[in-house]
C-alpha cells in the first residue's frame, strides 16, 4: 500500500483519481482549498502556497506519491487574472515539486494539458516531441512547468511523468466546456452560439482518472511526457447528434466573429504500451451518462 497526495481532490479529475486509489488499496490524503467533499479519504484544508507547510505534510504523513491534479483547470479559469494563475498553477507547482525532491517522495504525476501545445492541426497524430506554443495564461503555465519537468527528468531520484490530457468531460464537471453547452441547450432547450472549432480530441472523466492512476504505479514509463485522450476526433455536429440522440436536438449556431480554435490529432500509443492505457467510453455513451445525469432527481 502506497501513500498518495491528491492535490485538487475537491476538483473534477482529483475527485475522480481518489476513490480508484482507495479502490485498489492505496492511502490516500487529499489536499485542496475547498472543504472536503468525500468522506472516504483524508482531506486537508489547505493550497501549494507555502513550501514549508508541504514539506511537514509529506514528511508527516509520509506520503510515497503525489498525483497533482489541483489548480487552475482550463483557460475560462481566472482568464483576466494572469498573475493569479501563475502564482497558482507555476509558483505553486513548484511548492509541490521542490517539496517532494527535499523529503524522497518517490513518484511525481503532474496532470498537464494539451493547451501546453496551443492550436495546432496536424495530418498524423503528434507524439510528445511537438513544440510548445500555448496561446493563453493557462497553457503558458501548463507548458512552464511541464519544461521545468523536462530540466529534471532523470537529474532527479524523484520519477517523473507528465500526462497531456486534452479536454476532460462527464457529469460533475463545474467549468464551461463544447461538450457542456451543448448538452445544457438540449436539456433547458435554449439556443446557444460556439465559436468555430476543428474536429478535437477529448476525454471522459473515467478514462482520465483511470490514466491518472496507471501512469502513476507504472514501472515501464520510457518517456515524460503522455497525451491522455480518446483516439477519436469528434465534430460539433457528432456532439449534436450524440445530444440528439437522447432527446430534443439542440440549437447551436456558430458565431464566425470569433476566432476558429483547432486541436489534434494526438499519439496515445505511447500511454497504452507504456501503462496500459485503454479509453472505453466514447462521445455518444459519455454525452448519454451525462444527459442521464443531469435528469437525475436531486437527492
Amino acid at each position: 500500500m502506497s501513500k498518495v497526495l491528491v492535490t485538487g481532490d475537491c476538483g473534477f479529475l482529483g475527485s475522480a483519481v481518489a476513490p480508484r486509489l482507495i479502490a485498489a488499496g492505496h492511502d490516500v490524503l487529499g489536499l485542496d482549498p475547498l472543504p472536503a467533499r468525500s468522506e472516504d479519504w483524508t482531506h486537508l484544508v489547505d493550497d501549494l502556497s507555502n513550501k514549508t507547510r508541504l514539506l511537514t505534510i509529506l514528511r508527516g504523513e509520509k506520503v510515497s506519491h503525489v498525483i497533482h491534479a489541483g489548480g487552475v483547470s482550463g483557460p475560462m479559469v481566472l482568464s483576466d487574472e494572469p498573475v493569479k494563475v501563475i502564482a497558482i498553477n507555476v509558483a505553486g507547482s513548484l511548492n509541490l515539486l521542490q517539496a517532494c525532491l527535499e523529503v524522497g517522495v518517490n513518484t511525481f504525476i503532474y496532470c498537464s494539458s494539451v493547451s501546453a501545445l496551443g492550436d495546432f492541426y496536424e495530418r498524423q497524430p503528434v507524439g510528445s516531441d511537438f513544440p510548445v506554443r500555448p496561446l493563453n495564461t493557462y497553457g503558458c503555465s501548463k507548458a512552464a512547468i511541464d519544461m521545468v519537468l523536462r530540466g529534471l527528468w532523470k537529474r532527479v531520484p524523484l520519477d517523473l511523468c507528465s500526462l497531456r490530457f486534452t479536454s476532460i468531460y462527464g457529469p460533475g464537471r463545474r467549468t464551461s466546456l463544447i461538450i457542456d453547452e451543448t448538452v445544457n441547450a438540449a436539456l433547458l432547450d435554449q439556443a446557444i452560439s460556439l465559436e468555430p472549432t476543428s474536429d478535437w480530441p477529448f476525454i471522459y472523466i473515467d478514462d482520465a482518472a483511470d490514466a491518472a492512476v496507471a501512469a502513476c504505479f507504472s514501472r515501464q514509463r520510457q518517456e515524460l511526457h503522455y497525451f491522455i485522450s480518446y483516439p477519436e476526433q469528434v465534430c460539433l455536429e457528432q456532439i449534436i447528434d450524440a445530444v440528439a440522440q437522447i432527446g430534443t436536438r439542440p440549437k447551436v449556431s456558430i458565431d464566425a466573429s470569433r476566432p476558429r480554435v483547432q486541436r489534434g490529432p494526438l499519439d496515445i500509443g505511447p500511454a497504452q504500451r507504456d501503462f496500459g492505457f485503454a479509453p472505453k467510453v466514447d462521445h455518444r455513451t459519455g454525452i448519454a451518462t451525462m444527459v442521464a445525469a443531469r435528469r437525475a432527481p436531486r437527492a
